[in-house]
This record gives structure tokens, C-alpha cells and sequence, in this order.
């Protein structure tokens, strides 16, 4: 793989991302993202994932912007379809999953992290957000659960309607992350939950697991092409376009 690194400690395979400065997501870290979730879940060997970062100060800032914002309609829907689906399956992930949040975690990057059971978070002046309200951009619907499920109704309308960023003491303090460690010691703790958690009954595990997302996540509108449409429009829409236009025009000075 070209963006993600995979190592094995003993029973946890612990997925690395590794893409350029800031772990910028685009289709191809989509895609070895989603091969990495599937060959775990097929491992028997596999008791536990780790979702990590090597890039420092940053787990990731969601999607590759200067690329992505670049695409037609038809190259935004694939991704986002297929972004969607990554979340989705990682949701759904019948074994542990902890993310190593060791920096900033905005937009898509804080999505994956909202995708894994628990997350432990570096200390230090880092941002946890998905604001894409900022940009004009409404989330799709299963991104607004993750908010809401992690950190409820009134917070969740900080988040996403007021598009406030959360430090890691605020993070702690509304329970969207489990533990706040030094940047150096993110990846050691996050292995350490990882491994307690594994050696709970396997069984027991996937089952609880199964139903605490059909508790949350009950029959997903994901499927709905009108909330698709409803995202691309807006997507698409002036005020986005020039919200993006201003993002892009201020990462070239």
C-alpha cells in the first residue's frame, strides 16, 4: 500500500496513515483504507485495530482539498459513496477498533476516529472538528450520528451547527475521546486499550457491538439517493463554491 502502513502486534494490526503532510485523504487512501478493514475482518489472527498517524501534529485533515475540490460531480459522488462505506464497514467492524489521535482531526479524518470504538487523543493545542459547515457543505447523515452518538444532542450542535473545534480537554470532557496522553505517548496508550479490549470474549464482543449500531445507526438514509442529492447540491451550491475557492486561494499565500 501506498498511504497506509500495516504492521502486526501480536494480535492487533495497527493501520498507519501515511500521506503527505497532513494525512490528506483522497480516493486512493479511500480505497487501501477499505482493503486494510476487509483483509482484518477475514483474519482470524486479527483480535484488535489500531488506526494511527506517523505525521506529527496531525492525525488527519480530512479530505485533500486542492484535489477533491477540483473533481465534477460525478468523480465528488464516487467518493463520497465510497467514504460513506469506508465509515460504515469500520462502524460495523466486528472486533475492537481504537484510533491514536495524535494531532489534529478535522472533517474526514475525524470521522474515521468517530468510526472507531474509542479514542485516545494527544494533549497540546489540537483541534477535533467537523465543521464543514464552514465551507458551506452539509455532512451526509451517518457523519451527523457519529457526532451525535459520540458526544450528544448539545454538543453535537456546537460541532456541527456552530463549527467550534474541540481542544483535547474539551474532547475528554464531553467523552469524545477516552484519554488525553502526551503526542509521544498517543500510539503506546492506544495499543494498550487496544489489547485490553481484544481479550474480552470475542464473541460477546461482535454480538454487543452488533447491537449497540443497530441501537444508533438503525436503518441508514445513507441508501436514500435524495440525501446524496441534497449533499451534492450543496456541495455544488454558490455560497460553497466560493467558501472553497477563498480555502484554496489562502493555502497558496
Amino acid at each position: 500500500m501506498q498511504h497506509i502502513k500495516l504492521e502486526r502486534d501480536g494480535q492487533l494490526l495497527i493501520l498507519t496513515l501515511a500521506r503527505g503532510k497532513a494525512n490528506a485523504i483522497n480516493r486512493e487512501v479511500v480505497e487501501e483504507l477499505s482493503a486494510a478493514i476487509a483483509e482484518a475482518s477475514a483474519d482470524g489472527t486479527v483480535r484488535g485495530l489500531v488506526l494511527a498517524s506517523d505525521r506529527p501534529k496531525f492525525f488527519s485533515t480530512g479530505f485533500d482539498v486542492a484535489e477533491v475540490f477540483q473533481y465534477d460531480r460525478q468523480a465528488v459522488t464516487e467518493l463520497i459513496v465510497r467514504f460513506v462505506e469506508l465509515i460504515e464497514t469500520w462502524l460495523r467492524f466486528p472486533k475492537p477498533t481504537v484510533a491514536a489521535v495524535g494531532g489534529h482531526a478535522y472533517a474526514g479524518g475525524a470521522a474515521l476516529a468517530l468510526a472507531c470504538d474509542f479514542r485516545v487523543m494527544a494533549g497540546g493545542e489540537f483541534g477535533f472538528a467537523l465543521n464543514a459547515i464552514n465551507l458551506g457543505i452539509v455532512l451526509p447523515p451517518l457523519l451527523v450520528r457519529l457526532v451525535i452518538d459520540a458526544v450528544g444532542a448539545g454538543y453535537a450542535r456546537e460541532m456541527l451547527l456552530a463549527g467550534k473545534s474541540l481542544t483535547p480537554e474539551q474532547a475528554l470532557q464531553v467523552g469524545l475521546v477516552s484519554e488525553v496522553s502526551p503526542p509521544e505517548e498517543v500510539r503506546a496508550r492506544a495499543i494498550v486499550r487496544a489489547r485490553g479490549l481484544a481479550e474480552k470474549p470475542a464473541g460477546a464482543y461482535r454480538a454487543l457491538k452488533r447491537v449497540m449500531c443497530e441501537v444508533t445507526s438503525p436503518a441508514a438514509p445513507e441508501g436514500d439517493p435524495r440525501a446524496l442529492e441534497e449533499f451534492l447540491d450543496q456541495w455544488f451550491s454558490p455560497e460553497a463554491e466560493q467558501r472553497k475557492r477563498e480555502l484554496l486561494e489562502s493555502m497558496r499565500r
